[in-house]
């Protein structure tokens, strides 16, 4: 019973010393001045108060213009530590990295920010920052979806146009070839987009992992939807009567679909709202530009005044539809932080508009002048309908391709304020990536996010994540915050963080997967004063 005894009693003992030798460490307590204080008046010194006595081996101080100086210490070991600052410090935020031992003979590094007068950073005059989001892959993916557009819209819509107007049996081969050129624009999209978020060029669409992550995507998944909606197209063209109508008005849904999945308005409030607006824009769009090649076919057949009647009591609501669907999905952008004109989005807005405004003018033209001339047997009223006809689908094609720059300009919506354009990088690791976003892009309090992802781009779950961020510098401690999750989302959040000087910063970031498994992504970025 004693030996029993004394065994329990040297087994608590040797817990009780390993414990204390856990909890050995040393950490802050507080500082003063606090992380993230703004002070009115430079202070002479910063305090840090430790759990335990410490000696401090080494500090420096990073100014708000990236100078770095080293510090002064204190000897010997002392629980509170006092730094002595430099005199004439400037306004603006400053980072003091320290670097202690503990009782236990462990080296910490830690970090306090500090802003005297002002944060650093905000909003000064000059050049705002550019709104255009390229990349090597860009142009071609821009090309894509202009061929996208242009292809369904000319495909479906002549469909459209033979199930419940009138046959276009003669242009069968040229709406087969809209079709198909629009089936090779999607196909092609996925992969490039699986290449431009891995952040890789033309020659990476050999690479099979670049179209598994492009699919995965929602502009991947978009892309399925519109293949199957432009197949369908291609099968309702060689099917008769009801079957026919069904598969047109089927496809049209499908590429309607396809384009707002993975459209701007794909993120608008309130979120149905808008995707159903995009979905009428689409389809108004498909259905107007589309009948425009048959129509001016059909001109040259008998029985084209009644084709033209039919013509012009369809199109009225479908051309009125799509202008007041593109003015609701416009007007939502009026209400950011930036002038809509003064971005490329709303540049390519204007040209849209103006576009829209001339073929506005020819179809009152053509309704209210050479329509009626038609009917009443006007041969010149005629010829200036087909001329009409032949140029609305030029301009058709001119606002298709003002509608692809989109594809590499941000709603003004999502941007910041003038010169506070987000950072947004993907980083990447052996076992996982992040795709962050830093906001705004410069020095002073910034918003992080970060999304975990596989290394096939699908979404990644973790259970914490650490962010590290120092100066490009070996003696400086890094600035450590703890991501907060945000809700119904894979999306981690960083706050409370000041970036005290312009220049080059170490990001790592430290995910923890479950209980066993950690990985850490490291990069190197720029922030501007």
């Amino acid at each position: 019973m004693m030996r029993c005894l004394a065994c329990l009693v040297l087994a608590l003992s040797l817990l009780a010393f390993s414990s204390a030798g856990a909890f050995a460490h040393a950490y802050l307590v507080e500082s003063i001045p606090a992380d993230g204080d703004l002070v009115k008046q430079a202070p002479s010194s910063v305090e840090v108060l430790f759990n335990e006595p410490v000696e401090i081996v080494t500090a420096t101080l990073v100014g708000p213009g990236g100078e770095m100086n080293r510090l002064n210490v204190e000897g010997g070991k002392h629980a509170r530590v006092r730094i002595a600052m430099p005199p004439g410090l400037s306004e603006g935020s400053h980072l003091v990295s320290y670097r202690i031992v503990s009782d236990d003979g462990h080296a910490v590094s830690g970090s306090v920010v500090f802003s005297i007068g002002r944060v650093s950073g905000g909003s000064p005059a000059g050049k705002q920052d550019p709104t255009l989001i390229v990349s090597a892959l860009s142009p071609p993916l821009a090309m894509a979806r202009f061929l996208l557009l242009a292809g369904m819209a000319f495909g479906v819509g002549a469909l459209l146009f033979s199930a419940f107007l009138a046959p276009v049996a003669a242009a069968r081969r040229l709406v087969l070839s809209a079709l198909a050129i629009a089936g090779a624009a999607a196909f092609f999209s996925i992969g490039l987009q699986g290449a431009d978020a891995h952040g890789q060029g033309f020659a990476a669409l050999n690479d099979r992992a670049m179209w598994r992550s492009g699919v995965r995507l929602p502009q991947g998944v978009a892309a399925l939807i519109g293949l199957a909606g432009l197949t369908v197209a291609a099968l309702g063209l060689f099917a008769k009567g009801l079957t026919k109508r069904s598969l047109a008005l089927f496809a049209l849904a499908l590429c309607a679909l396809s384009l707002a999945w993975a459209g701007h308005a794909r993120g608008w409030r309130p979120e149905g709202v808008m995707q159903g607006l995009a979905m009428l824009h689409v389809m108004s769009a498909i259905c107007w530009a589309g009948a425009l090649l048959p129509l001016a076919a059909a001109s040259g057949r008998e029985g084209f005044i009644s084709v033209l009647q039919r013509f012009s009591a369809f199109t009225a609501p479908v051309y009125l539809a799509l202008l007041a669907s593109g003015a609701a999905l416009a007007a939502t952008q009026f209400f950011g932080p930036r002038e809509v004109f003064a971005t490329a989005w709303g540049i390519a807005l204007a040209v849209k508009l103006a576009i829209v405004a001339v073929v506005t003018l020819f179809a009152v033209l053509n309704r209210t002048l050479f329509t009626s001339g038609v009917i009443k047997g006007d041969d010149s009223a005629l010829k200036l309908l087909r001329r009409s006809i032949r140029l609305e689908a030029s301009f058709a094609l001119a606002i298709f391709a003002a509608a692809s720059v989109w594809r590499i300009t941000p709603p003004p919506t999502s941007l910041g304020a003038p010169n506070e354009r987000a950072f947004q990088i993907h980083i990447h690791g052996a076992q996982a990536m992040a795709s962050m976003t830093i906001r705004p892009a410069r020095v002073g309090p910034v918003q992080i996010r970060i999304e975990p992802k596989a290394i096939d781009l699908s979404p990644l779950r973790v259970q914490e994540i650490d962010l590290f961020l120092t100066p490009d510098s070996p003696d400086v401690a890094p600035i450590q915050r703890k991501g907060k999750l945000v809700s119904g989302a894979n999306v981690w959040e960083v706050e409370g963080v000041t970036v005290p000087a312009p220049g080059m910063w170490r990001i790592r970031v430290d995910l923890l997967i479950d209980d066993f498994d950690r990985t850490r992504l490291d990069a190197v970025i720029s922030l501007r004063p």
